[in-house]
């Protein structure tokens, strides 16, 4: 018998998974985000992330950057988990969606580091 030797007990709890699945999610949601910025950089929609809504004043931009808002919503919202979406659903720009998504994931990462 070895003294002093005692066997290791894993703490079976259940936090390492749930701490393990909100790592896997939160890798996922960077991955999702990293993705969205590109393909919206691609459909030069990223113009609606970085740049608020002309005045009214200025009806043709306006036009193309709601509309051009309203195509990133629907492509935020339709790549989002149920659970992500119902909680997204409310925002009215697809700035407020990442705004959201950031304050989410707060400390996780910053979207500086995905830009």
């Amino acid at each position: 018998m070895v003294v002093g030797c005692n066997p290791v007990v894993v703490n079976d709890s259940g936090d390492t998974k749930r701490m393990m699945k909100r790592q896997s999610q939160w890798n996922r949601e960077l991955d999702w985000k990293r993705n969205l910025i590109f393909f919206s950089s691609c459909e030069k929609l990223k113009t609606v992330l970085d740049n608020k809504c002309p005045p009214a004043t200025q009806v043709e931009a306006r036009k193309h950057w709601e509309e051009s808002d309203e195509i990133a919503c629907c492509y935020m919202l339709a790549s989002v988990t149920n659970t992500l979406y119902k909680q997204l659903e409310s925002c009215k720009t697809a700035k407020a969606i990442l705004d959201k998504l950031d304050n989410m994931f707060e400390g996780q990462a910053t979207l500086d580091s995905l830009l």
